[in-house]
């Protein structure tokens, strides 16, 4: 589009420095979001979009080819090429066919750019005194660029003034709408004029407006969004209109009705129950607040703590804002740092059910005002208090409102920790449980939004974390990669996790402590190993059973004698080189790897078939064959050498009474030398009674095991065995004991806590 280039001959475009904000035609509302975020911080465009305001300017810049295709990219749909589609257009086939039929979606030829667009949206918002663009500020805008352009079908049936209203003339902000009542509209715009008289300031013309407003309200009028003249001199910051308002009279604590209230149509819910002194928190307009402060307003604005109301005070707004200035001077008059407004529906989850704000400290930490926070923390709660002390001496008086602040005894937040905030003037007040509870929340916004120093500082504090909140800001600092926090945070896990180990904790936590085990940091890797041994508990493991519960035992299937008899033989295995006699009967009906090796050979009936046993030795294979025929393991007499050698044989001819028995062997020879071995062998031979005994073993004494030698790093991060992850086999493991766990069972953080052996011993 040509720098001088006029559109629909009524709106001269100056020159744009930047190309982005060209932009006449997207394919989505988030790219339209996206572009208009970036264009009104390149150009400075106060005025904020709301989300009806987002619906209708992307009716107007909606490209349907571009939803489906990126050819436009290619050939130019931008800066006035293309245009948009009506809903349902189907794409085209080629690029040039795209731009060709996007010249005739609408009856004008070209859209201005998105800067200009917001600017004039901005300026009608300007006129209503509004806080932000909303849907009453797009349409006039489409008419200020457009004379023949048609609104979007949502439009007619909205509610408020509605776009017929914002197509006809204003008067101060108030529009008129076609088809309504005429004593409506006259009242409205008699508002209006009375309105120009107040907000100049002078006393002749105040008196005029007296007589064009009702009686009942006089200067305390409200207009149809249910602004006072008062509100609207705070929102301009005009000292000389603010003076002359409160001195004819004008309550400052007069509140703007609910949202949907009759007689107010055009109300933004976000302003519902606000004062004058809110609007001039919301602008930082220090001189309208300390005006209005000192003559009677009341701090808190619309919200009581006595009732609730889906509001917003002063002191959220300028915490929101980060002006310092306005947070001191809110505070020394008795502003409460530590009220929410929030309304929270039980019964429902969604964002959609949060109502109001939390308090002016949590919107602080969320917003990374770091300034703010510190002087919002160092304010006494009452206003005229004195006595201010330090966490420390806090602290040394016991508990903090019946909570440890420390969050256990001996943890990060103790006495000998409180002084390690670095400076003496962080000071807080006694604290009640409320208190503490609303700092709780702070250190979760705080941690939520990526503010850990914010986080880290809170907790310094003494303020007790919760687990909720741990591991948001341990998942914040894995991502930035910050391991110095990561180690900070994992020390204080003794303050996070209760005895009987939340869902949240098991589903949650655990996998998110084992995703950062495997970036192998020495230091961490060790706080990790010390966090899972606590986790799993103490308790010795106990070895395992040869026989499974409610299974019963096998009798003899054979006289034992015919073990390796050349009587009644029909098959016989050579076996490093030595004959050894046996029965088919015995070992087909026994062993599925017995039957199909001897299927071919049960039709040679002329001579006794014979079968190379390889990889087997000869006194191993005659174990097999002693406990196929005694149907049990009694009788078997393993050396500890040859016990991981039979399990490969039993798991070879898939013999599950002699697969347990090795397993429980086994399990009663696993120590800190052999774990690994043992591990390894019940993965390859699918012994996983043993395999889980074996993670049970390294999760228990995994500190022990990282510095004796290292064997079980590689066996961690090495990835040594094919298709098997050892830390997921790990992490079930730990999970499910966690999950079969009964509370304050022996295995509790607080209770059973204590360092592995510092030198590993054998069994």
């Amino acid at each position: 589009m040509n720098a001088g280039r006029v559109a629909s001959g009524a709106l001269a475009l100056p020159r744009w420095a930047s190309a982005s904000s060209l932009a006449t035609c997207v394919g989505s509302v988030r790219e339209l979001k996206e572009k208009a975020l970036r264009t009104q911080q390149e150009f400075q465009l106060a005025a904020a979009l709301s989300g009806s305001a987002l619906a209708a300017l992307f009716y107007f810049m909606r490209c349907s080819q571009l939803e489906h295709t990126e050819l436009l990219a290619a050939s130019g749909c931008s800066s006035g090429q293309a245009q948009p589609a009506p809903p349902g257009a189907a794409p085209s086939s080629s690029a040039g066919h795209h731009v060709q039929e996007l010249c005739y979606e609408r009856a004008y030829v070209v859209l201005p750019p998105l800067a200009e667009w917001l600017r004039v949206a901005a300026a009608h918002a300007e006129h209503r005194n509004a806080l932000m663009i909303d849907k009453d500020d797009e349409l006039p805008t489409k008419k200020t660029h457009f004379t023949n352009a048609h609104a979007p079908a949502s439009s007619s049936t909205g509610t408020g003034t509605g776009s017929s209203s914002c197509s006809s003339p204003v008067v101060s902000g108030i529009g008129i709408g076609i088809g309504e009542d005429t004593s409506e509209l006259g009242r409205r715009a008699t508002i209006g004029v009375a309105f120009k008289l107040l907000l100049t300031g002078r006393a002749e013309l105040l008196a005029q407006a007296a007589q064009l407003l009702p009686p009942t309200t006089r200067y305390d009028t409200q207009n149809s969004a249910g602004l006072t003249a008062l509100m609207i001199a705070s929102i301009r910051n005009d000292e000389v209109a603010l003076h002359a308002l409160l001195d004819a009279g004008c309550d400052p604590n007069v509140e703007v009705p609910p949202a949907g209230s009759a007689g107010h149509p055009a109300i933004q819910p976000d302003t519902q129950h606000w004062t004058a002194l809110s609007f001039a928190a919301s602008r930082a307009n220090y001189v309208a607040l300390r005006i209005l402060l000192e003559r009677g307003g009341k701090v808190e604005g619309g919200a009581r703590s006595s009732e609730e109301k889906c509001t917003l005070t002063p002191l959220q707004l300028a915490a929101g804002t980060g002006n310092l200035e306005i947070v001191a001077l809110l505070l020394a008059h008795g502003a409460n740092a530590f009220l929410s407004t929030q309304q929270k529906d039980s019964l429902c989850f969604a964002g959609s059910a949060q109502k109001g704000c939390f308090c002016a400290i949590s919107v602080a930490a969320a917003h990374g005002h770091r300034s703010c926070l510190r002087k919002l923390l160092t304010h006494p709660v009452s206003p005229g208090t004195r006595d201010v002390l330090s966490l420390e001496e806090m602290l040394a008086e016991g508990d903090v409102g019946g909570v440890r602040a420390g969050g256990g005894p001996g943890g990060a937040g103790g006495p000998s920790n409180a002084s390690n905030s670095g400076n003496s003037e962080d000071l807080l007040p006694l604290l009640n449980k409320t208190q503490i509870k609303r700092l709780q929340e702070a250190m979760y916004h705080s941690a939520e939004n990526n503010h850990l120093d914010i986080t880290i500082e809170l907790r310094k504090l003494g303020v007790p974390w919760t687990l909720h909140c741990w591991m948001h800001a341990l998942s914040a600092a894995h991502d930035l990669r910050l391991d110095a926090v990561i180690d900070q945070l994992l020390q204080d896990f003794l303050q996070v996790c209760p005895d009987d180990y939340s869902a949240q904790f098991v589903s949650e936590c655990l996998p998110l402590l084992f995703n950062i085990f495997r970036n192998k940091n020495e230091g961490t890797t060790l706080l990790l190993a010390d966090i899972f041994a606590t986790c799993f508990g103490w308790e010795t493991l106990p070895p395992l059973k040869e026989q499974p519960p409610m299974q019963p035992v096998q009798g003899s299937r054979i006289d034992p004698k015919f073990v390796n008899n050349p009587e009644l033989s029909d098959v016989t295995f050579r076996v490093e080189g030595k004959i050894f006699y046996g029965h088919k009967i015995v070992l087909v009906t026994a062993s599925p790897r017995f039957q199909s090796m001897l299927s071919s050979k049960l039709s040679e009936a002329s001579s006794t078939p014979t079968v190379q046993i390889n990889d087997i030795r000869y006194h191993i294979f005659q174990l097999v064959m002693q406990f196929l025929y005694c149907g049990g393991c009694s009788s078997l007499d393993v050396a500890h050498g040859d016990v991981l050698e039979l399990m490969a044989a039993a798991s070879f001819f898939q013999l599950e009474g002699l697969l347990r028995y090795t397993e429980a062997r086994c399990s009663e020879m696993v120590d800190v030398d052999n774990v690994v071995a043992m591990y390894i062998h019940a993965k390859v031979y699918n012994a996983n009674r043993l395999l889980e005994y074996c993670q049970c073993f390294l999760l228990q004494n995994m500190v022990a095991l990282l510095t004796y030698d290292d064997s079980v790093k590689r066996l961690l991060f090495a990835k040594k065995i094919p298709n098997h992850d050892v830390l997921a086999g790990l992490l079930q493991t730990l999970q499910n004991r966690l999950k079969t766990r009964k509370p304050n069972s022996g295995g509790g953080l607080v209770n059973s806590y204590r360092s592995p052996p510092a030198t590993p011993v054998k069994k």
